[in-house]
């Protein structure tokens, strides 16, 4: 099978005249294929894209986004969508560590590759296609247009199978500890998390209107925004801006989408500015889903409490391709639960300091291990050391910590790469950024870490974003009080930091890397 077949024989089966809702246009299926196979074709004519080669992508969210993503597959290449805002030394490391023969951007990213590229001694396909033996420069739109017979006719197209080319496409790790590694991802892992996830889990059907906030790039928006409207049959609300408040409410206001995907950051910005929305403007929303990162249960409560529907927490990875747990129709009390497996995953929680030993008993912490379904687990390219240690006999392990109930609820208790020690115990930094933020309403996010004191020991620095209006040096003192009552004084932070916002890498997470070089002083 090849993954874009598959996608292919679903827009066509499901024949929706608008698939893609995009800059107040829309496109149908056959549209949609019509402009893949004329694309598949016309970089298969060039001898230069081989089944196997990687290929980036630096694209905004568009039409011409999944037309490329789309063809590489159906020839067997392999797309490597990465963000277009990935700051230089980033895109350097990935161009090398990939090895990839081209690259496909937007106009306005062209000048910017350009040097990286021809340094590397690569090939740049973007709106210009430049081929190492030949002058000669396409635009990616005379690609589009330059219609082949052959690619009117799915049964005419000659897809690349799997056996030939087992991955399908690529995505890189977020790169909050060291360099971003390649996840390998193979034909079968979004079909099975679409129907399991979008389709069994969420209900989600042709009737729907998918809008997604997090970008085509990311794992989460890939899943959102490409597969599970095009496998489904709904349709997708496609939008190449960067999110703002403004903008979200025009094209909720314009295209009235049923299901909104966003991760905290996007619900807590929405309810920061409610006086921009009203009940109407949700009205037709009947799904709100947040990944991406850990939803903080006030959040989650502030947003049923304003407008009257629940956010479904979901948990996932770009190592298992999307969310592979939720809280879906569950009526969950506890501040940190995450919910249950999506059917076809099946979780375990082992040691942290042990990865071999299971834990069995309720309610003891642990890391959280996924077993994916059959023939979706992946692998990371080129590093066989990380492969041992984070995929063993078929089980991926996540690095979150995690406990489970006797109900077998999973609780969620921070990520085991955020800990740290100090005077020999350990931190978590997720039991602290929870006490607070379910306490004071007046910090919409903070974020604990550490800093080397004079003696080179490790001293937690707390990093608060406080709301407008906020009494700095009472909160201050309210904190410590609360801290005090309620942990052990190794886990109080010696500072506290106020800050406009936290940091965040390229997808859009936390970097608490970056916190922890932060000057202190």
């Amino acid at each position: 099978m090849n993954l874009a077949e598959s996608i292919i024989k679903n827009v066509l089966l499901s024949d929706n005249q608008n698939q893609i809702l995009y800059n107040l246009n829309s496109l149908s299926g056959k549209e949609i294929t019509k402009k893949t196979l004329t694309l598949a074709s016309n970089l298969r004519a060039t001898k230069n894209f081989l089944p196997g080669e990687r290929v980036i992508l630096i694209m905004k969210d568009s039409p011409e986004f999944i037309y490329s993503f789309l063809a590489l597959i159906s020839i067997g290449c392999i797309p490597v969508p990465i963000n277009p805002l990935i700051k230089d030394s980033e895109l350097d490391y990935i161009l090398e560590n990939s090895k990839a023969i081209g690259v496909i951007v937007d106009d306005h990213q062209y000048l910017r590759v350009h040097k990286s590229m021809f340094s590397s001694n690569h090939i740049i396909v973007d709106s210009v296609i430049v081929n190492l033996s030949s002058t000669n420069e396409y635009t990616l739109n005379n690609y589009l247009s330059q219609y082949m017979q052959e690619s009117d006719a799915l049964s005419a197209f000659d897809f690349e199978y799997e056996k030939n080319s087992p991955i399908a496409f690529w995505q890189y790790t977020s790169g909050t500890t060291g360099n971003p590694k390649a996840v390998q991802h193979t034909h079968h892992t979004m079909l099975l998390n679409t129907d399991m996830f979008a389709r069994q889990t969420l209900k989600i059907d042709k009737t729907d209107i998918i809008m997604s906030v997090s970008k085509m790039f990311f794992g989460y928006g890939l899943g959102n925004s490409l597969f599970f409207p095009l496998l489904v049959g709904a349709s997708v609300i496609i939008d190449k801006e960067w999110f703002s408040i403004d903008n979200l409410k025009k094209n909720i206001s314009l295209y009235q989408p049923t299901v909104f995907f966003g991760s905290p950051k996007v619900y807590l910005d929405i309810l920061q500015n409610e006086k921009k929305f009203n009940l109407k403007d949700f009205t037709n929303i009947k799904l709100f889903i947040s990944a991406g990162a850990a939803l903080p249960f006030p959040l989650k409560k502030a947003w049923k409490d304003r407008f009257g529907k629940s956010i479904v927490n979901g948990i996932g990875s770009t190592e298992i391709g999307h969310i592979f747990l939720c809280d879906h129709e569950l009526d969950l009390a506890e501040e940190n639960a995450l919910g249950i497996p999506v059917e076809g995953y099946e979780i375990k929680i082992c040691k942290s300091d042990n990865p071999e030993e299971s834990i069995d008993s309720c309610n003891e912490i642990g890391e959280m291990c996924v077993y994916p379904p059959a023939n979706t687990l992946s692998s990371y390219w080129n590093m066989p050391k990380a492969n041992r240690e984070k995929y063993k006999n078929g089980w991926y392990f996540s690095g979150d910590l995690c406990s489970k109930t006797q109900q077998g609820i999973y609780l969620y208790h921070g990520r085991k790469d955020d800990l740290f020690k100090v005077n020999g115990r350990w931190v978590s930094p997720w039991e602290i950024e929870n006490i607070i933020l379910n306490e004071f309403s007046e910090i919409s996010e903070c974020a604990l870490t550490f800093h080397l004191d004079e003696n080179e020991f490790p001293s937690p620095i707390l990093y608060v974003v406080n709301k407008a209006g906020t009494d700095i040096m009472a909160l201050e003192d309210k904190i410590y009080t609360k801290l005090r009552l309620t942990t052990s004084s190794y886990k109080h932070p010696s500072k506290i930091l106020f800050i406009e916002e936290l940091p965040r890498n390229s997808n859009g997470k936390v970097n608490k890397k970056q916190l922890v070089n932060h000057n202190v002083n």
